[in-house]
């Protein structure tokens, strides 16, 4: 995956956690259906977002 197409999906999914994050719980699966990738993707680039301190990452019933 190119640096351009993670920026992009990064980008889509802070977005998406600022504005549904204070209502309800934002799921990588959630994410992956908003954004049309694979959820493996989502739960990696929230992995990079928490190394660099832009989001808190919380495991759900599922994991």
């Amino acid at each position: 995956m190119q640096i351009s197409s993670r920026f992009t999906i990064a980008t889509h999914m802070l977005i998406i956690i600022a504005i549904k994050g204070q209502e309800s719980k934002v799921t990588s699966d959630f994410l992956a259906a908003s954004v049309g990738v694979n959820p493996v993707i989502i739960r990696k680039t929230l992995s990079q977002l928490k190394k660099a301190g832009l989001i808190s990452v919380a495991r759900g019933t599922g994991g």
